[in-house]
């Protein structure tokens, strides 16, 4: 899998200890099905061995072991001042 990161989510990541996680969130409503987004948040993940770790310009990126998709995955920081975050993307 190819990671293409963006310069402003590069700096954020390195200011939050130069790792990141990524992994799916499922969101289930009681009267649709389930929807399962990718949600990427700073730090290591709890349980390592259920991700893939891919190391970009000491940067640790963790990406879960169950996401499939296309061949990259996108991020790119969001928001403004205190609500800053990464977003992420499979294309």
């Amino acid at each position: 899998m190819k990671i293409e990161i963006d310069s402003g989510a590069k700096e954020w990541i390195a200011l939050k200890g130069n790792e990141l996680t990524v992994k799916t969130m499922e969101v289930r409503a009681c009267c649709a099905p389930g929807v399962q987004d990718l949600v990427a948040v700073p730090g290591k993940p709890k349980k390592i061995k259920s991700f893939h770790e891919f190391i970009i310009d000491d940067v640790s990126i963790y990406v879960q072991k169950s996401i499939r998709g296309k061949d990259k995955l996108s991020l790119k920081l969001s928001g403004f001042s205190l609500l800053k975050s990464i977003s992420a993307k499979l294309q």
